[in-house]
């Protein structure tokens, strides 16, 4: 069996996040493809929604949990629209480099209940794996058993699938350099934290804030909070900028570079 590698592919890095209509980076899709091209274990890559899962998601009230029924349900077109169109577009960028890629939208089979995940089946994703195929798969809206729908994040899918198919690594794709101690564009001077473990996790989730942009999924101490709570000894963690080249393709083959690790 073959190692497993779940990359996150940030969605401020896939899309231009502040535009509206919402567009796609094609350039940083395409860079991040040939990235990938070369890496020869089993893969998962989840998608963030960027412009097109947070613009819409928050036009329908999806950040406001008193939000009516009908205002959510009118967002679940749009939605899944968008998300739809971006899976599509990162699926041929790999198809053209020769990964064979297949997308399994959320939307189809997983449900939520108050906004965790409720069910989520892995069968066919696993059985893509096993056929030699890589699995694409994003943050994207779903029912949900209690709230009529909610919208189940990137992050937590990645999280998710790789605590259920006990993958070995999982690299988290944004638009810095990692976990830093204020917000970047706010603060000039924020300092990189190369490492977070059980000792200094308290400290760092306390100066850890949202994203800048319109973001309805919780941000990077969210995203910290949740691998904390899948790292164990061995496996390999990291969250780190995507939009420089060829960090990826480091981090793929275990060699140094700049991001943040993840520890127990």
């Amino acid at each position: 069996m073959k190692p497993l590698t779940i990359v996150k592919l940030g969605g401020s890095v896939i899309t231009y996040k502040d535009s509206s209509p919402p567009r796609i980076n094609f350039k940083n899709l395409t860079r991040i493809a040939k990235e990938l091209k070369e890496y020869k274990g089993d893969l998962i890559i989840v998608l963030g929604g960027g412009a097109h899962g947070h613009q819409a998601a928050h036009s329908h009230g999806y950040a406001n949990p008193e939000s009516p029924k009908d205002i959510l349900l009118k967002g679940i077109p749009p939605i899944r629209h968008n998300m739809s169109e971006l899976a599509l577009s990162v699926e041929t960028s790999l198809n053209k480099e020769g990964i064979l890629t297949v997308t399994i939208p959320p939307f189809c089979s997983v449900t939520l209940k108050k906004g965790v995940i409720h069910n989520f089946p892995i069968h066919i994703i696993r059985k893509s794996l096993d056929n030699g195929l890589v699995v694409v798969t994003h943050g994207d809206v779903c029912f949900d058993e209690e709230k009529t729908a909610a919208i189940l994040s990137g992050d937590t899918i990645a999280v998710y699938l790789t605590e259920k198919m006990n993958a070995k690594t999982i690299l988290i794709g944004t638009d810095v350099d990692g976990v830093l101690d204020d917000n970047p564009r706010l603060n000039p001077s924020a300092k990189h934290i190369p490492l977070i473990n059980q000792k200094n996790k308290e400290m760092i989730l306390s100066k850890t804030g949202p994203s800048a942009n319109t973001d309805v999924t919780g941000g990077m101490a969210k995203k910290v909070s949740e691998l904390l709570d899948i790292a164990r000894k061995n496996r390999i963690i990291a969250i780190f900028n995507l939009t420089v080249p060829a960090r990826l393709k480091s981090l793929l083959r275990n060699e140094p570079t700049i991001c943040t690790r993840i520890q127990p």
